[in-house]
């Protein structure tokens, strides 16, 4: 939960505005559409149990999730099997491309990419997702780019996104967010 609001009723409700972030940065920034595409998710912590809802809800062909420890990702593919097509796998189990690869881990904190095979790329094609971000590319959307990624995106866009989404459950406003994207890749270039 990042996001705390109170409903007509007097109820507080408890969000987490992450997923819907990265969805709306995938689908409205990058211009991306989900439905459809064979999407690999990195990693088996909170940032994947907070994307799981927001991207099975735009009914992708099938979510694979791949984990260091198989049995985190297994868990977490239970708990969301009634969504949509959720699976679980390690890193090393996958060889076949994909539409969409997103890096939840925390390894491009540490310069790191996770271990996983490059077929996964399809050149041209792959759209590859890091959501972490920095001042340069992670090392994670350096290396998509080096094996033919179609896009290399960072998190930045995920940032802004479930920001405006926590503010459109406190004020029913949602913030136009390219003026503020623009701003702070403005001023991670300086």
């Amino acid at each position: 939960m990042n996001t705390l609001s109170k409903l007509a009723d007097g109820n507080l409700l408890g969000d987490n505005t992450d997923g819907a972030g990265l969805v709306r940065d995938l689908t409205v920034n990058a211009g991306f559409s989900l439905k459809g595409k064979r999407i690999l998710l990195l990693g088996a912590g909170g940032a994947v149990r907070g994307a799981l809802e927001p991207l099975l809800a735009e009914h992708p062909a099938s979510v694979i999730i791949a984990n260091r420890t198989v049995e985190k990702a297994e868990l977490l593919a239970q708990l969301f099997a009634d969504l949509g097509p959720v699976s679980a796998s390690g890193f090393d189990w996958l060889q076949e491309p994909v539409d969409l690869i997103i890096n939840a881990t925390s390894a491009s904190l540490t310069g790191d990419v996770p271990p996983i095979a490059s077929s996964l790329i399809e050149p041209g094609k792959t759209v590859c997702y890091d959501m972490m971000y920095g001042k340069d590319p992670t090392s994670f959307c350096r290396w998509a780019s080096e094996h033919g990624a179609a896009v290399a995106m960072d998190g930045l866009g995920m940032l802004a996104e479930q920001a405006a989404e926590a503010f459109f459950l406190w004020r029913g406003v949602r913030p136009d967010t390219a003026p503020v994207l623009a701003e702070l890749r403005r001023q991670l270039a300086l």
